[in-house]
C-alpha cells in the first residue's frame, strides 16, 4: 500500500487521481482509466497493444500517439494514382528473417522482393501498422503528446494534450515505447524519475540523421531507363529508389540520405533538397525532371522531428540495451527498436519484437501468463 501522504502528493500531480479511486484500491491499480496504457503508435507500441489484447481480449488498451497518424518512424503515403505508397521513413525489412517472418503471414501482408534483393511490404511499410491497427481492439488516440508521467507500483496517471487541451487518464501498466532522444529530452517528465543507470544507457545511445524525400511525376515529364523494373542505387550515405507506378507511365522517385549526407542537407530549404536528390537519379534515368513537374512530393527530417529525435538508433553495449529494456515496479515497461537485441537495434524487427516482450512482461505482471502460447518462451530475449 502506499501512504495517503503520497496518494495526496499524487493526487496534487494528477488532480483526477484522488475522485477515481480510495487510497487501497489505488494501490492495486484498481478503477483506473485503463488495464495498460502505450505511449506511440510507431510498430512496437501498436505491436504491444495487438498481442496484450490477443492474450486477453478484455483487457482496456489505449495507445496515446503525439503525431496525427499512427507509424512512427514507419511513414508511408497513400496516392490515388499510384500503385505503390511513397516511403519517407522505414525502407526496407531485415534480411534474412524477412522473408521468412511469421508476422507476414499472420497480418497477411504482401513481401516486395526488389531487384537488389531487398525486401519491403506492397505496397508499403505502413501496412504492417496498419494491420496491426486494425486486429487490435485497442484504442489509439491520435493528436496526444504526453507531457508527464506519474506512477506508485501498479497504478500509473499520464496527462497529455489533445488538440491544444489538456487531459489525463490512469492506468495499471504503461508501456513506453519511445524513442531514446524523446526520452532523454525535456519533452516527458516521468516521476519517480528514471533510475541514473537508464538515463546513462539513453545518453550513450547515437541516433543516426536521416533526411527522406520523395516526389511523384507524370509520364511527360520523367522516363526511366528501364521503365519495366524500379532502378535501385545504394551507398553508405544515400539509398535512391524510382518506380514506375501507373499505366500512364508515372514514377515515384524516393531518396534518403544518412549520416553526414544527411547533415549537410539538414539546413537547406526542401526545395533544394529535393532538387538535390533528383539530380542523384539522373543515371537511372532518359529524361530527368525537374521539381516544377513534380504532381506530390513530400520530406521528413528525422533528427528535427521532435517525436523522433532520428532516424534510428545505432547499437550500443547491450547492457545499455538491457538497461533501457528492463522494466521498473512491475509498473513501467520499455519497448521500441532501441530495447532490442543489439543485432535487430534500428530495425522494424527489433522494434516489432520489443513490443511484443514487452507485452508478455505486462502479461506476467497482471497474472495472465498463463495464456501465453509457449509459457516457456523467454521474456526477456537479451539474457
Amino acid at each position: 500500500l502506499i501512504s495517503r501522504r503520497k496518494m495526496l502528493q499524487l493526487s496534487a500531480g494528477v488532480p483526477a487521481f484522488a475522485s477515481l479511486f480510495g487510497q487501497k484500491a489505488a494501490a492495486q491499480g484498481l478503477g483506473t482509466d485503463y488495464d495498460v496504457i502505450v505511449l506511440g503508435a510507431g510498430v512496437a507500441g501498436l505491436a504491444a497493444a495487438e498481442r496484450l489484447v490477443s492474450l486477453d481480449s478484455d483487457l482496456k488498451v489505449l495507445v496515446l500517439e503525439a503525431r496525427d497518424r499512427i507509424g512512427g518512424r514507419v511513414h508511408s503515403v497513400r496516392h490515388q494514382i499510384s500503385s505503390r505508397d511513397s516511403e519517407l521513413g522505414a525502407l526496407s525489412l531485415k534480411q534474412p528473417e524477412g522473408r521468412d517472418w511469421p508476422v507476414i503471414g499472420r497480418l497477411g501482408l504482401t513481401v516486395d522482393e526488389l531487384p537488389d534483393d531487398s525486401l519491403s511490404l506492397y505496397p508499403g511499410m505502413a501496412a504492417l501498422v496498419r494491420a496491426l491497427a486494425e486486429s487490435s481492439t485497442g484504442r489509439v488516440q491520435l493528436d496526444s503528446e504526453v507531457k508527464e508521467v506519474f506512477w506508485r507500483q501498479g497504478l500509473v496517471g499520464v496527462k497529455y494534450t489533445n488538440r491544444g487541451l489538456s487531459s489525463a487518464v490512469t492506468g495499471r501498466r504503461l508501456i513506453v515505447a519511445l524513442p531514446p532522444g524523446v526520452l532523454r529530452s525535456n519533452a516527458l517528465t516521468i516521476s519517480p524519475a528514471l533510475p541514473s543507470s537508464k538515463v546513462n544507457a539513453l545518453q550513450s545511445l547515437a541516433m543516426e540523421p536521416a533526411i527522406c524525400l520523395a516526389a511523384l511525376f507524370p509520364a511527360a515529364s520523367a522516363k526511366m531507363k528501364d521503365p519495366s523494373q524500379p532502378w535501385l542505387f545504394e551507398d553508405s550515405t544515400i539509398r535512391l529508389r524510382a518506380f514506375p507506378v501507373s499505366a500512364e507511365g508515372d514514377v515515384l522517385m524516393e531518396a534518403q540520405f544518412r549520416g553526414p549526407r544527411a547533415g549537410v542537407l539538414a539546413g537547406q530549404a526542401e526545395a533544394l533538397r529535393i532538387s538535390l536528390a533528383i539530380r542523384a537519379f539522373e543515371p537511372g534515368f532518359e529524361l530527368l525532371p525537374s521539381l516544377n513537374d513534380a504532381s506530390w512530393t513530400g520530406a521528413a527530417d528525422w533528427l528535427s522531428d521532435p517525436f523522433s529525435r532520428g532516424a534510428a538508433t545505432q547499437p550500443g553495449s547491450t547492457l545499455a540495451h538491457l538497461d533501457i529494456a528492463s522494466s521498473m515496479g512491475e509498473t513501467l515497461f520499455f519497448a521500441g527498436e532501441a530495447t532490442a537485441d543489439p543485432a535487430q537495434v534500428g530495425t522494424v524487427h527489433g522494434a516489432y519484437n520489443s513490443g511484443e516482450r514487452a507485452a508478455r512482461e505486462v502479461a506476467l505482471s497482471l497474472n495472465i501468463e498463463s495464456e501465453l502460447a509457449d509459457p516457456n518462451e523467454p521474456v526477456f530475449e537479451l539474457l
